[in-house]
């Protein structure tokens, strides 16, 4: 949540792999848009992020469970109307660096606290923070969540789908 040439990423509902079930959809769109508020309403700029079941949260959006998040940027490079875009709402030089990979120790040894960018680092927490207060707000969560309903399953049922391995979500080969 804090990649040294960050983005602020929001995870996209409406991105999500076409196989995702589709009582997961409806709150993972509501999630979406609950983080797209929160820096809407800090003068922060945001990206859209693919939903693409590509991280952590791809075992849960297979097995139709509600899922959103952010993301500061990974191995990716940012370009340079990104940049602008940042440094138009956060003021120059706050743009980061165009051409440059987002978090160049992304999944490697030097993915630590030590290489953060601080800024982004809070902020993305405040947002979080912010979401899993509204969140616990609720007083029906899992209606919010599930506005279609949520299946259920008996304690006997085997799940609608086995999921082995973020390979299968996307219908890969196994490496």
């Amino acid at each position: 949540l804090g990649s040294p040439n960050y983005i602020f990423g929001i995870y996209d509902g409406q991105t999500a792999n076409n196989d995702t079930p589709s009582q997961a959809v409806p709150g993972s769109n509501k999630i979406t848009a609950l983080f797209r508020d929160w820096f809407d309403t800090h003068k922060l700029p945001w990206n859209n992020t693919d939903f693409s079941g590509r991280s952590d949260y791809g075992p849960f959006l297979a097995e139709g469970i509600v899922a959103g998040g952010l993301f500061t940027g990974g191995d990716d490079v940012k370009d340079q109307q990104t940049r602008d875009y940042m440094d138009q709402m956060l003021g120059q030089g706050m743009g980061g660096i165009a051409g440059a990979d987002y978090d160049p120790c992304y999944h490697q040894a030097c993915d630590s606290i030590q290489n953060i960018n601080e800024f982004a680092f809070e902020k993305m927490v405040q947002a979080a923070a912010y979401a899993l207060e509204y969140l616990a707000r609720q007083d029906n969560l899992t209606q919010w969540l599930y506005p279609n309903g949520k299946p259920i399953r008996s304690n006997n049922e085997s799940p609608q789908r086995k999921y082995d391995s973020i390979n299968e979500y996307f219908g890969m080969p196994y490496l």
